[in-house]
């Protein structure tokens, strides 16, 4: 095989595996934007991650074949046409991958996710290759024979694999470090989703204008000054401002939840110093009356009056089980969470019960218990209060390898809990701003370690079952 020819081969390989890196790049930055910002409920295993390097092998497979076999034969036509058969089993193999990656309404988000791996990978191709048409002087031959005669080879299409692998480097870091990994979710709202999809369409299609436009009707300084106006419009306003309104308006309410939180927090640390305190005082004043109470009992019974000695230990009993926690679970954060949920039930005329202990505690982060046990129980207290004869009850019980915080409520109707459970933002709540994730988030504090979240509804109860790992055990 002459050197022109390696050489060509080795610049289309090269162009093959960059562009096929870059769909494999896309696969994996939809998917993590379907968590990040979708709320879509995802499990990216280190298989999976592995299995999408499979889109190489097919890509690879046609370019060495139409370079080897079809080197001086082959038409451009073919190349386009076995460009798209080659496409099309590619985003096959995406939907399989997202059927896998997704596990709720798996179908449905397969094919939502392809739909915007699609829009996405247009879109970057598309701003990679209408700058190389300008560069190269954007006419409408430079445009005719990148796209109908050098379709996919050259030097040129290898550069331009190569600006749209850094772009898609770029945003892949930029979502996974400062989103994914750290875990940041914010649910972006449906109204905003298609302004999204409008915004890509046509930042997508606006560019061809000039390049398209026939070179007998406009002279290169005219469609260089029209594609100029068309960026300094189209940068700042769907570029920059869009995005920012977007992110800016979703961020507002992951953080008025997380806010939520954080008070729920604070308010119990602040509930759990004056408790303390509280128990502190009576605990000092009991033991400083303990001996009088004693030589007092001492003196009745010496003096034979039983039964007064008998009602003066009753009472003094009775002090001692004032001084006693009230609700004991086991955890000392959540028997303040419980605590102070039970006081607000107990305003409301809720009636409330707990049964067993988690000994040795939940080895739950703070914060993490009250995103899971103070928003399940304001929600059960939310659900209970409608009703006739309202309830909560909490009961935990262990396993060998797991401690199950059931939380029963009455309520009014049957929840739907495959809405409830979903990352499609439902909620029965009046305040649709902010609420509608709740389920979501506890369900992902949960799985933080390595817990399962379970519910049941009947006609007229609701139940939300935890199930946590007995930390060293």
């Amino acid at each position: 095989m002459p050197n022109a020819e390696i050489s060509a081969l080795i610049i289309d390989l090269t162009t093959s595996v960059l562009a096929n890196a870059i769909f494999i790049i896309s696969m994996l930055l939809i998917i993590m934007v379907s968590a990040c910002f979708l709320g879509r409920y995802i499990v990216l295993t280190k298989k999976l991650v592995i299995s999408s390097l499979g889109v190489l092998m097919l890509a690879v497979l046609e370019t060495v074949i139409l370079n080897m076999f079809f080197t001086d034969d082959v038409s451009t036509e073919f190349r386009v046409i076995t460009n798209y058969i080659t496409t099309g089993f590619i985003f096959i193999y995406a939907f399989v991958f997202y059927l896998f990656a997704h596990k709720e309404k798996r179908l449905r988000r397969a094919i939502e996710s392809v739909i915007c791996l699609y829009m996405f990978t247009l879109y970057v191709s598309t701003m990679s290759q209408m700058t190389a048409i300008y560069y190269l002087g954007g006419t409408d031959k430079k445009f005719e024979k990148l796209f109908l005669v050098d379709f996919a080879r050259g030097e040129l299409w290898l550069l331009i694999e190569v600006q749209t692998f850094v772009i898609t480097a770029a945003l892949f870091a930029v979502v996974y470090f400062g989103f994914y990994r750290p875990k940041k979710m914010f649910i972006i709202p449906v109204p905003y989703r298609i302004f999204f999809i409008i915004w890509i369409l046509i930042f997508t299609i606006v560019p061809f204008f000039p390049v398209v436009l026939p070179s007998e009707d406009i002279t290169i300084s005219e469609r260089y000054s029209l594609m100029s106006f068309m960026y300094a419009i189209g940068i700042d306003l769907l570029g920059l401002i869009v995005p920012i309104f977007m992110i800016v308006s979703s961020t507002e309410r992951a953080l008025s939840s997380k806010n939520k939180y954080q008070e729920t927090y604070l308010a119990a640390e602040l509930e759990y110093i004056n408790q303390y305190k509280k128990q502190q005082t009576e605990t000092r004043a009991f033991r400083h009356d303990i001996k009088n109470n004693l030589a007092v009992t001492q003196m009745m019974l010496d003096e034979g009056q039983i039964e007064e000695a008998r009602k003066h230990i009753t009472d003094m009993l009775g002090n001692v089980s004032s001084l006693s926690q009230k609700y004991a679970t086991g955890d000392d954060m959540l028997d303040i969470i419980v605590s102070m949920k039970a006081d607000r039930m107990e305003e409301l005329g809720i009636s409330f019960s707990l049964n067993g202990v988690a000994d040795g505690g939940l080895k739950i982060k703070p914060m993490d218990m009250c995103s899971i046990f103070a928003n399940a129980l304001d929600n059960a207290i939310e659900a209970a209060s409608g009703c006739n004869d309202p309830f909560v009850s909490v009961n935990i019980k262990r396993t060998d390898k797991f401690f199950i915080i059931k939380m029963i409520n009455s309520t009014k109707n049957k929840a739907d809990i495959g809405k409830l459970m979903s990352s499609s933002g439902y909620t029965s709540k009046d305040d649709k701003d902010h609420h509608g994730f709740g389920l979501l988030n506890i369900r992902r504090s949960v799985e933080n370690y390595n817990g399962v979240l379970k519910a049941d509804a009947t006609d007229s109860t609701f139940t939300l079952s935890v199930m946590m790992p007995r930390q060293g055990k």
